[in-house]
């Protein structure tokens, strides 16, 4: 059937409000000057990779709540491209949440079948995560060590002020491209969380109990956060393999999505004192 002006508008619409709502974004910009350590930006390039990868994943996410929204738009105004796309924009701000966990609710209605798709889905995404701190602290270790023989060879003379200061700009210049990277990772690894507790919560409301009750129950540690740990429950009971798998991945991811933001502000600190320790070298620094 040939594709009608309305349909390829409103196909082209979804489109464009997925990719606008679309969380996260690989924003950041090249700005190390790569002269001297190319075997450190390496590792640049290929947490730069992750962080694209990872914002694929959430943008058909996004654009599979958007196309959700447009339907039920399209529905409400009577086949109007318009109204659909009232819907699509309306899908997709909430796509990363409970978009998701509809989905999966209306793809699988077994819950212990359906408790093992979330759970899979889990485990990919914090390997995902995972893959992209392993990147930044290959980055991060190759600059060090960069850094550590270059402060030996200024302190030596073998290795005059002017060169080093180029030198020092690159290291400096990786060391914060990796966690302006991460931050922007990070915004993105939030986004998976969210999607996550609403697929987690839902979970736990079909079974009659609370997220925190599911977690105890799981034997998993409740997820960081700043309140109050709930008080012990006397008694747990049983939940199935698949449940406890669930919880247990739930409870991973969140502890990633720490690691990352703990990661990205460690690499900070640490490039703002070699900054201080290269001026005290005589060495003139950028920035």
């Amino acid at each position: 059937m040939k594709p009608t002006k309305t349909g390829r508008i409103f196909v082209a619409g979804v489109l464009v409000v997925a990719g606008c709502a679309a969380p996260g974004g690989t924003t950041v910009p090249q700005t190390t000057q790569v002269n001297y350590y190319p075997q450190c930006y390496q590792s640049v390039a290929l947490l730069r990779q992750q962080d694209q990868q990872f914002q694929q994943v959430m943008a058909v996410n996004t654009l599979a709540g958007a196309a959700g929204g447009a339907a039920l738009g399209a529905l409400a105004s009577g086949g109007d491209w318009r109204g659909a796309l009232i819907g699509a924009a309306a899908g997709a701000l909430v796509a990363a949440s409970t978009t998701y966990a509809s989905a999966r609710m209306q793809q699988e209605a077994d819950a212990e079948r359906r408790q093992l798709l979330i759970a899979n889905d889990m485990s990919h995404d914090y390997g995902e995560m995972q893959r992209a701190v392993v990147a930044a602290r290959q980055a991060d270790y190759c600059y060090g060590m960069a850094y550590g023989q270059l402060a030996a060879n200024v302190r030596s003379g073998v290795v005059s002020k002017p060169e080093a200061a180029q030198r020092f700009a690159e290291i400096d210049q990786g060391e914060h491209e990796v966690a302006a990277i991460l931050g922007e990772y990070g915004k993105k690894s939030i986004a998976s969380v969210q999607q996550y507790q609403a697929a987690f919560n839902q979970e736990a409301q079909q079974m009659n109990t609370t997220p925190s009750e599911l977690l105890a129950d799981a034997g998993a540690p409740p997820p960081p956060s700043g309140g109050r740990a709930p008080a012990p429950r006397p008694t747990t009971r049983q939940v199935s393999q698949n449940t406890r798998q669930l919880a247990q991945n739930y409870t991973k991811l969140n502890q990633q999505v720490s690691e990352i933001n703990q990661e990205q502000s460690t690499i900070e600190r640490t490039a703002a004192v070699r900054r201080d320790d290269m001026q005290a070298l005589g060495v003139q620094v950028q920035g």
